[in-house]
């Protein structure tokens, strides 16, 4: 009792004593309010003495008594007559009536553990009796829960969802709000049916807990519209309703691998369920045993049991698992016997306590449930053999639907295909056409520039054999008119003979002059002929020639000049 009374004093910084000591008698004042005084601006002194009897006096309660003393607020001065040696006196004092107090300290924070337990204790057995009744604890849930709760507690399974229809187990519990998780037409009517059985036996919860999960949502929109439940009263639970994450196993076939689940718990679990741990994931999907979804669930009934006091609570879980463990948990059932108290989609129980947990799991193992363990183990084998098969409904559906469309587009594919080579063919040919293009401009400009060279050297050669031809007539003109020199003299000579010798030698003489005159002449003829020719044929070749060739030109017409002049 001295213990609660030492909280009391540390939770109640007004509680303040003082020890006044007299040769009769003891006495105890602490300042405590006074609620039920006529005086609302006095305190309350407790007085109590050696006897067990108590007085009461009234202190002004203003930081400043009437007296002029000055007291901080909170201090407390005794009266006179509340020290003498008659306990009844107290009560005989005038309001205001103040003097000093004796064995008084002014520090009142920094009185002793003795003091206060000296106080304590004189309260406890002066003024309220021998002992004070313990309050009964309350927030933290103990299993199994043998006492009865402070709540009514009914459990529903959502209805199920849309994947749980196409046989997709989801329990990352990132991907619980998604919409694809949303309850189905079926698990409307499940949680409809709910509803109607709640209707049928007076059930009216007064208030409504459910997971965030997108089918517990929806399941506890319906409960709310069926039963006429306020939203104040539909209160979502953010992690400790959350189901058993299944790791690796995540998004895998629903029926196959529960059965799997549930005899991997059945065999491994353990009573305290610590065993059975699936696969870990690479995606972030955790890998729990049943003690790490127990962890959850304590917390859930202890805040229930914190928040809530003599209320009606609905719990809506998102899977069948949550509320059969915590079933087991409040019943102290073995937990590897969960799968026994499984919930089916948009079942409810009512008034679930320690006894009609008992009493449910007092029943042996249905048929169903042991074909269900026995067809488990065989998958779970499976899944343990072949731990790198794809097992994820998802990605198989992706790669089914790609096959699928993969299917449906090989013709036009291959008419694409087919499209594509023939384009490619055209484009070959034509890059090849323009590679032999290429060539053969190639060679005609090779041919080209030989047909230039052989040209040139025909021309160069022909230009030497004009500038022979005529480098050899400038020679026969030289020829010609060197005879008609020698005529000339030889005509000079004959006629020189003739005056010396007579006419007859001088007329042969002449004669054989003009013979080489007509020679002469005939040379010349034939030079001017030779000479007409070549100079028709340098025309022609001026008119082909090049530039460089009218240099040659004027070369020959200055050489017959010089000829001429020669003459």
């Amino acid at each position: 009792m001295a213990f609660w009374w030492f909280v009391v004093l540390l939770i109640t910084p007004n509680l303040q004593p003082s020890v006044s000591l007299s040769t009769n008698s003891f006495r105890h004042r602490s300042r405590i309010p006074h609620y039920g005084s006529s005086y609302p601006g006095r305190r309350h002194a407790l007085c109590i003495n050696n006897d067990g009897g108590h007085s009461s006096c009234h202190i002004p309660w203003g930081p400043s008594l009437r007296s002029g003393v000055s007291l901080p607020d909170g201090d407390i001065r005794s009266s006179s007559k509340c020290l003498n040696s008659q306990p009844n006196n107290c009560n005989n004092h005038r309001d205001g009536d103040i003097t000093h107090q004796t064995h008084h300290d002014k520090h009142h924070d920094r009185r002793s553990f003795l003091e206060r337990s000296a106080l304590l204790s004189a309260i406890s057995v002066g003024a309220f009796g021998s002992s004070a009744d313990t309050a009964n604890a309350r927030g933290l849930a103990r299993f199994p829960c043998k006492d009865p709760l402070s709540n009514t507690y009914h459990f529903l399974r959502a209805g199920s969802s849309l994947l749980e229809v196409e046989d997709i187990w989801s329990t990352n519990p990132l991907f619980l709000t998604n919409r694809e998780a949303a309850l189905s037409e079926l698990g409307e009517e499940q949680v409809t049916e709910a509803c109607r059985y709640l209707k049928s036996t007076g059930i009216q919860p007064t208030v409504v807990r459910y997971s965030l999960a997108a089918a517990s949502i929806d399941s506890a929109n319906i409960v709310g519209e069926e039963l006429n439940i306020g939203r104040d009263r539909l209160v979502p639970e953010f992690n400790y309703m959350d189901p058993r994450a299944i790791g690796a196993w995540d998004f895998a076939a629903l029926n196959a691998t529960e059965e799997a689940v549930w005899a991997l718990d059945a065999d491994e679990a353990g009573q305290y369920g610590k065993g059975g741990k699936p696969p870990p994931n690479e995606d972030g999907t955790p890998s729990e045993t049943l003690a790490d979804q127990v962890v959850r669930l304590t917390n859930l009934l202890s805040v229930l049991e914190t928040l809530y006091s003599g209320d009606t609570v609905l719990l809506v879980f998102p899977d069948g698992t949550g509320p059969a463990l915590l079933s087991c948990l409040m019943g102290g059932i073995p937990l590897n016997r969960v799968h026994e108290l499984q919930f089916r989609p948009g079942e409810i129980r009512c008034d679930v306590d320690f006894n009609s947990i008992n009493a449910l799991a007092s029943r042996p193992p249905s048929p169903t449930y042991l074909d269900i363990i026995q067809r488990g183990r065989v998958e779970l084998k499976q899944l343990r053999d072949n731990p790198d098969l794809l097992r994820n409904v998802k990605d198989l559906k992706f790669e089914e639907e790609r096959e699928l469309e993969r299917k449906e587009l090989e013709p036009e594919r291959k008419k694409l295909d087919a499209k594509r080579k023939e384009e490619d063919k055209e484009k070959e040919l034509e890059m090849q056409r323009k590679r032999e293009e290429r060539l053969q401009l190639q060679n005609d400009a090779k041919e080209l520039e030989a047909k230039r060279k052989e040209e040139a050297k025909e021309k160069e050669l022909k230009r030497r054999r004009q500038r022979e031809e005529r480098n050899n007539a400038s020679e026969n003109s030289i020829d010609t008119s060197s005879i008609g020199i020698i005529a000339a003299v030889v005509g000079g000579a004959a006629v020189a003979l003739g005056a010396l010798f007579g006419v007859d030698e001088s007329e042969e003489i002449v004669s054989g002059g003009q013979n080489a005159t007509d020679s002469d002449t005939g040379n010349q003829t034939l030079l001017n002929s030779t000479t007409s020719g070549v100079d028709s044929e340098a025309n022609t070749t001026l008119i082909d020639d090049d530039p460089p060739e009218k240099e040659s030109d004027g070369q020959i017409q200055q050489s017959e000049v010089d000829d001429d002049d020669s003459l």
